[in-house]
């Protein structure tokens, strides 16, 4: 068994692959202290499964505190580990988009599977998913029911801030002016969905795209990206965000789904 695992500025995930075969997986929050979530996500493991680090042949990391980590361990590069899950899940993908945290990427990929090109999106907190915590905080929802509530909406308004520390004041006066949270929500989903039309005219659709990262997990916000994009997305299984975590336990046990 190996274990793969993406510490990212947001949560860590850790997926348990077996001859290229996912088993199960787990995440925790990073809380900006990479060796304590690593050490979190494997007590998540054994406590549900019964499976510690010992047991395991490899242990691969990628993401942004790979370099951090006390436990032995192997590295993998994010890209290449995003575009081997993506292959993983779907053969013959040629695109990948990834909603993360602090940013979104594209990647193109030729017919080898390999990283022709990529481009993140990295201006502003306001296009990632860390700003949705601050969000979903001042309108008084969760995660779970946004996507219903957001599609609820009876009205498209625009937000006019690109700014996360800006857009939340405007959330908040026009939750003062009386309007829905519905239509506030629909508005946020549509401007972080707003970069990946940047980002698609920088890095061309060559084929079918693998969408994952953690705010893949939102089906409106898929929805709202395929609208974008103009073209059908394939979400990332098992899970959206497992997927840097999946690429990256494959980098050692090959490529078979």
């Amino acid at each position: 068994m190996i274990l793969g695992c993406d510490i990212g500025t947001g949560y860590t995930k850790a997926v348990v692959m077996d001859k290229g075969e996912y088993l199960y997986g787990a995440h925790v929050p990073t809380n900006a202290d990479p060796n304590d979530a690593m050490a979190r996500v494997l007590t998540a493991i054994e406590t549900a499964q019964g499976v510690a680090a010992d047991d395991m042949e490899k242990i691969v990391i990628t993401g942004w505190g790979a370099g951090n980590v006390t436990l032995p361990h192997e590295e993998a590069p994010i890209m290449k580990s995003l575009a081997r899950a993506a292959l993983w899940d779907v053969p013959g993908c040629k695109n990948v988009l990834c909603m993360g945290a602090q940013q979104t990427a594209m990647l193109a990929l030729n017919d080898k599977g390999m990283v022709l090109n990529y481009r993140l999106n990295d201006k502003c907190a306001s296009g990632a998913g860390a700003f949705l915590e601050i969000i979903f905080e001042a309108l008084e929802c969760d995660y779970d029911n946004s996507a219903d509530i957001a599609r609820a909406a009876d009205k498209q308004i625009t937000m006019s801030s690109q700014c996360a520390v800006f857009a939340e004041s405007e959330v908040v006066s026009l939750v003062n002016d009386g309007e829905s949270v519905a239509n506030i929500l629909n508005a946020i989903f549509r401007s972080i969905v707003s970069s990946t039309r940047t980002l698609s005219k920088r890095i061309k659709i060559l084929g079918d795209v693998v969408i994952c990262g953690g705010l893949a997990n939102n089906t409106r916000i898929v929805e709202l990206a395929q609208e974008a994009l103009e073209t059908k997305l394939h979400v990332f299984r098992p899970r959206a965000d497992y997927i840097a975590a999946v690429g990256a336990a494959l980098s050692l046990n090959g490529g078979r789904k």
